[in-house]
């Protein structure tokens, strides 16, 4: 059966309609799902008389839908009754199979090898099953918890089950999530879940674990099937390499591959409450594609986090090249229904052919990768680009970039330079951190060049950390000529509050550097900010309380309003420099600065000014409410040893007139 997010049930195959009793699917159809299956027992009788046990999780693709298995146990089970009182102390699931005659359900259970658990957020401790126990090989009374539990699981898996695991106290619903588990022969489990209240009780996370490696290896001589992803149910990353080799398999036929790049993804997603969000929406875009697409092409999730892929291996069989595009590019122009909301998307796409600079299917992707990219800069919505030899030659450089940025990054290959923070008067309080690449035989690399090749290259991460660790080491010896520290602010583009080793990085490089939490300002954009999951706020919420500071940077131009500036947990607001250029000839961007300054002063943050240039803008800020300004009206950034001599001057001249 399939039901709606409210529980209404919308689709119902006729195996169901005969294990119910009923005589039709349209008796079904309309009625709530927990009224036709008691939620309180483990199984339950339904009114033709049989008794099942309900299994339930999220629609592969459409994820708020869910699909409700009904497994019969009739032969399985003892009579219905109410749980004896000496009984009403077990653990959850214990109670539920208890009611229904547990003894012979866990007959069957072990036939299927499944084992339940348990689990206390608030304590951390598991309580598992005496068949999962022996399952993953733990003794019987063992203590165990999540963190016993995790170190079982493969290292390549482990932090994807952590954070599908941890999700559920932040997200009120069901999960499904596969992995494989160190034993002494490795095995694959999938684990169910729910969160639930208990009466007079704190939270509890119960579920499912069944050993399915049997199920997962492929029968002899059959191959082994593509993975998926699991949001979309297209094939995923790693299946794109055989499309790939399919488009190698005949050199001579005109192929394509296309990038998709759903257009203001980001925008759409955070504005309707997130992940989730956009997980609706990429499910409803990829069923579109799965439908539409021509015979023979094959769709795969890309890389990025809103990207689809088109591999086709014959551009004539499909109608020619246009006709493909054009395909394409209307079945991503539509209107979605997300959470209620009527939201009208599109895609840049980059479109890469088969010729004489573009052999194989990798080169083939690559450039249509890059093609994508170009279309994404045209501005404007659907736009279009077809890898030409500039954009193949574009191509070209990534990658050799991308490697070398990579042997930089771990041999200390880049440098940091100090833009100072100062006050209106010049007097120093600190800087901001700000990462500059020397390529060897090209000299200086602009950061709005390598930073994107950092993100295609899935470096941003790596690149963080390095930052972190270099300024703070830098900055813990640097001292005003008062003996005070000033203030070391670092932007974070991918280590963000929202990952589960957040916390625990920046702990880790702070205790390593020796430097004082009060001098640290994390800077974080908009984005990053306005979604946050309770464990992000909680982790923001514990560093701040050792006296860091979270800034948002380039307020504005994000995707939140003013109203919201109140719900952003930082102390910094920094107004971005497109206001600041124009506050003196424009009007509207007056206004607005001007409603930004008012709305942090009243808040108690702080206002930092970027990109300040003429002393005119100074004086104009300055009237506004803004203490604290960058920009070369004051001074460029500068090496580590250039800025150490300007904090021993303890200001810098205020910008003439």
């Amino acid at each position: 059966m399939l039901s709606a997010p409210g529980g209404v049930i919308v689709r119902v195959t006729d195996a169901a309609v005969d294990l119910v009793g009923v005589d039709s699917a349209a008796e079904l159809i309309g009625l709530d799902l927990g009224e036709l299956l008691s939620q309180e027992d483990a199984v339950c009788r339904v009114p033709g008389g049989a008794v099942v046990r309900p299994v339930s999780w999220p629609h592969v693709v459409e994820p708020r839908l869910l699909v409700t298995l009904l497994v019969e146990v009739s032969d399985l089970v003892s009579p219905l009754g109410e749980l004896p009182a000496e009984l009403r102390g077990w653990p959850l699931e214990l109670q539920r199979f208890a009611r229904v005659g547990a003894y012979p359900l866990r007959d069957a259970q072990r036939q299927a090898k499944i084992g339940t658990w348990e689990w206390d957020p608030t304590t951390g401790a598991m309580w598992l099953s005496e068949l999962l126990r022996e399952l993953i090989g733990v003794p019987t009374g063992e203590p165990f918890n999540l963190d016993d539990f995790l170190r079982g699981i493969h290292p390549e898996d482990r932090e994807r089950v952590r954070t599908a695991l941890t999700g559920l106290i932040e997200r009120d619903h069901n999960l499904v999530v596969e992995f494989r588990m160190l034993l002494p022969q490795e095995r694959v489990f999938r684990v169910h879940g729910t969160a639930m209240r208990l009466s007079g009780e704190p939270f509890a996370l119960v579920g499912t674990a069944q050993d399915v490696t049997e199920q997962r290896r492929p029968e002899q001589g059959e191959e082994e099937q593509p993975t998926r992803d699991e949001v979309t149910g297209l094939l995923d990353r790693t299946a794109a390499l055989g499309e790939i080799a399919r488009l190698d398999a005949d050199p001579r036929a005109d192929a394509a591959v296309l990038c998709c790049g759903i257009d203001n993804f980001k925008r759409v997603t955070i504005s309707l409450g997130g992940h989730e969000a956009g997980d609706e929406l990429l499910a409803a875009l990829a069923r579109r594609l799965q439908d539409g697409v021509p015979d023979g092409c094959a769709v795969v999730r890309g890389s990025g986090e809103d990207e689809f892929v088109i591999f086709c291996p014959d551009v004539a069989a499909v109608g020619g090249l246009g006709e493909l595009t054009g395909r394409v590019s209307g079945l991503l122009r539509t209107t979605v229904p997300v959470h209620g909301h009527l939201i009208q998307v599109s895609a840049a796409i980059g479109v890469a052919v088969r010729g004489a600079n573009a052999t194989s299917g990798a080169d083939l992707l690559r450039f249509a990768n890059a093609a994508m990219v170009e279309a994404e800069g045209k501005g404007g919505a659907g736009q279009v680009a077809f890898a030409g030899p500039a954009t193949m030659a574009a191509a070209d450089w990534q990658l050799p970039l991308e490697e070398r940025l990579r042997e930089a990054l771990h041999e200390d290959g880049l440098e940091l330079h100090y833009q100072p923070l100062v006050a209106a008067d010049g007097t120093i309080l600190g800087a901001e951190a700000l990462v500059r690449w020397h390529y060897p035989e090209h000299g200086p690399v602009s950061p709005a060049t390598f930073l994107p090749v950092a993100e295609r290259g899935g470096l941003l991460r790596d690149l963080d950390r390095w930052v972190l660790r270099t300024a703070l080491r830098e900055a813990a010896g640097w001292r005003l000529p008062d003996g005070g520290g000033p203030l070391i602010a670092l932007n974070l583009a991918e280590l963000v509050p929202g990952d589960a080793d957040f916390v625990g990085v920046v702990e880790s490089v702070v205790t390593e550097a020796g430097i004082d939490w009060h001098r640290i300002i994390l800077e974080l954009v908009e984005s990053d900010l306005v979604d946050l999951r309770p464990r992000a706020r909680g982790g923001m919420r514990e560093l701040a309380e050792r006296g860091a500071r979270f800034a948002i940077d380039d307020f504005g131009t994000g995707y939140s309003s003013l109203g919201r500036l109140k719900e952003l947990p930082a102390q910094i607001i920094k107004i971005d420099r497109r206001f600041v250029a124009a506050v003196e000839q424009d009007t509207a961007d007056f206004a607005v600065t001007r409603a930004i300054v008012d709305m942090a002063r009243a808040m108690g943050r702080w206002c930092v000014a970027e990109g300040v240039e003429t002393a005119s803008q100074v004086s104009i800020l300055s009237a506004l409410g803004v203490e604290f300004y960058q920009g070369w009206a004051f001074s460029p950034a500068v090496p580590a040893e250039r800025f150490r001599e300007l904090l021993a001057d303890s200001a810098l001249p205020p910008p003439e007139r």
